[in-house]
């Protein structure tokens, strides 16, 4: 998942890394917590430095959804930077998130984990 959403970004090199996990994890949290969004998986990334100062990402996650992956990505999008299109970025995370309160895929009534 952590490819994926990377990839989806205006992002290049490994800076932002960190960030990146961060933003997955809250956005995920948006979705369940506060929107009662069911994820058809689990999200599990860490990210950690060896003794020779590398960083290693480890990603166990095994959301495969497109549709979950381009809302957590639109959300790292519009809260890593100070991005030009902020509006339409929150705009496009709000409907995506609105369409999954709807599904029965993604929610209590007809989700399955």
């Amino acid at each position: 998942m952590f490819a994926e959403v990377k990839a989806m970004l205006p992002i290049s090199g490994d800076d932002y890394d960190a960030e990146i996990i961060l933003q997955i994890k809250a956005a995920a949290l948006d979705l369940t917590r506060t929107s009662e969004i069911i994820l058809p998986g689990v999200i599990s990334i860490t990210r950690t430095q060896s003794q020779s100062g590398d960083w290693t990402i480890t990603d166990s996650s095994t959301v495969t959804d497109e549709l979950i992956i381009t809302a957590i990505a639109t959300w790292c999008n519009m809260r890593i930077g100070n991005p030009p299109n902020y509006d339409q970025l929150l705009s496009a995370y709000e409907s995506m998130k609105g369409s999954m309160r709807l599904s029965g895929s993604y929610n209590t009534e007809g989700a399955t984990t």
